[in-house]
């Protein structure tokens, strides 16, 4: 099942929210490339963008961060560069797997690894920033 984005996830910010919502995209395409056992080059393209795009995502947050004086900066920092170190590895895990005929019995591991690394960190870390977003715009930038 896909997930799915909900208003109780947004974080105040219009453009975190908006990257917040592609990175469940990617996710959820990475999990129907890995479940359907298809096309191997969509898998990889949409591997390629989830780590291209995190990247991005977390410089924007932490740009972000600093322009509002968010106290736990230093700590959210080294929380991003933990979540790519994890990202590499779970990608590196699908990329070793996607071509082994026992990949059906590994994907729930890799998908379930793959959600709960996006949705914790939507839902505790981010979660954090709404208080400070708040006096703020939605399309703050």
């Amino acid at each position: 099942m896909p997930i799915m984005w909900r208003d109780e996830m947004s974080v105040g910010n219009g453009r975190i929210d908006q990257d917040h919502r592609y990175l469940f995209c990617l996710i959820n395409t990475i999990e129907f490339s890995l479940s359907s056992c298809g096309d191997k080059d969509i898998l990889e393209t949409a591997l390629d963008q989830l780590d291209y795009y995190t990247k991005d995502h977390f410089e924007r947050e932490e740009k972000l961060m600093l322009k509002i004086s968010y106290p736990k900066y230093p700590d959210q920092r080294s929380a991003h560069e933990l979540l790519i170190s994890q990202l590499a590895e779970i990608r590196e895990k699908i990329i070793t797997i996607k071509d082994k005929p026992d990949m059906q019995d590994i994907i729930p591991d890799i998908t379930e690894l793959l959600r709960n690394w996006l949705l914790d960190h939507v839902l505790k870390d981010d979660m954090l920033m709404k208080p400070y977003f708040d006096k703020y715009s939605m399309d703050f930038i």
